[in-house]
């Protein structure tokens, strides 16, 4: 049996997903439909509570409250960031401060690190100046 490469999903990726009014929905949801069948999807519990937020923020508790079902109900390996874990993230903060990476990004990147996920999906410009992992972004650049 075929193992399925675990890829890393970013918050931005999530949220043009759920929110069919951004202008990128079109070009993740056909994304999502292939990466969803080919891939194992991990993800931390601070992306999960961004993609909260937003659905909250953006489109109302009760429209959010569907989204949120849906989306907490997939099959995902999690990262819960725990007390101990800190520390290697402030590492991975301090040697990727100077690429745009921040607080929440080096978690990612730590929790990447520690399970040796190399795919990450992500609109952020700045993870593509970090050595060693590959980015996934279907959206063209001319869209955002």
């Amino acid at each position: 049996m075929e193992t399925k490469p675990i890829v890393f999903i970013d918050s931005n990726y999530w949220i043009y997903l759920l929110d069919k009014t951004c202008d990128e929905h079109e070009y993740i949801a056909n994304h999502f439909k292939v990466l969803y069948d080919t891939s194992s999807l991990a993800i931390n519990t601070i992306v999960m509570v961004e993609v909260m937020h937003y659905l909250v923020k953006r489109l109302g508790t009760t429209i959010a409250q569907r989204k949120w079902q849906l989306f907490s109900s997939i099959d995902f390996l999690i990262g819960n960031l725990e007390f101990e874990e800190l520390d290697r993230v402030f590492e991975v903060l301090s040697k990727f401060s100077h690429t745009g990476i921040g607080g929440r990004d080096a978690t990612i990147l730590s929790f990447m690190q520690d399970n040796n996920i190399t795919q990450l999906c992500t609109h952020d410009k700045a993870f593509k100046k970090i050595p060693d992992i590959e980015i996934i972004d279907p959206i063209p650049n001319e869209i955002s």
